[in-house]
């Protein structure tokens, strides 16, 4: 899936807003990250997970994005 999740979305904004010096990079928000990471990977897992289930429903089924 080539959608990024809410948790990759939000941290990528933060890591900017600490590269232009709009935030402090302090132990909060390294807090923060790691948990958005954590949660972002959690989101990707689900996504895998749903998309074996979605395959095991309907093994006989292409899925059309992987043709291109």
């Amino acid at each position: 899936m080539s959608k990024k999740s809410l948790p990759l979305t939000l941290y990528r904004t933060l890591e900017k807003h600490v590269q232009n010096s709009d935030i402090n990079d302090d132990k909060e928000l390294q807090d923060i990250l790691f948990k958005l990471a954590a949660l972002s990977q959690k989101v990707e897992a689900f996504k895998q997970r749903a998309i074996e289930i979605r395959v095991e429903k309907a093994p006989n089924v292409i899925d059309l994005k992987s043709r291109r």
